[in-house]
């Protein structure tokens, strides 16, 4: 009776001293802010396949800002006739859980991301989507800038 005893605190002052406190963990960020994008790729069958993004030109990346009371907007740049041209969308956006519904000004269909990660420096979303029957995922990986 007394090994078990020891055993059940030893066990006991394991589990105390191994868990964390919330305000020790800085794994939940919040998505207000500027997000640059640094990495995209596609998710097929449960794998995913992700790389740096390619800017061509020497143009620069998505920004994704978020603000607090619900807007958004998106600002990129491609290059067309030997020049950079940037564009932006705006749009509202609200988060519930683990999924951020976004509308585009002036469009009528929602976009539905799924955050896969959020912490204080980086986002990463996932936009899955089927295809003549193939379910495919966009990927897309941002550091907070």
């Amino acid at each position: 009776m007394k090994k078990l005893s020891i055993l059940f605190l030893s066990v006991l002052a394991l589990g105390l001293s191994t868990s964390s406190c919330s305000s020790d963990d800085d794994n939940e960020g919040t998505l207000e802010g500027k997000w640059e994008l640094t990495e995209v790729g596609v998710g097929y069958d449960g794998k995913e396949a992700v790389g740096p993004v390619q800017n061509e030109g020497g143009c620069k990346t998505e920004i994704a800002e978020y603000l607090q009371d619900g807007k958004f907007t998106d600002t990129y740049s491609e290059y067309t006739n030997d020049k950079c041209n940037t564009s932006s969308e705006t749009g509202t956006w609200t988060k519930d859980g683990s999924k951020i519904t976004r509308k585009y000004t002036g469009d009528d269909e929602t976009e539905v991301l799924e955050v896969l990660e959020l912490t204080g420096s980086r986002l990463k979303t996932k936009i899955t989507y089927t295809e003549s029957g193939v379910t495919l995922s966009t990927i897309s990986v941002y550091k907070k800038i």
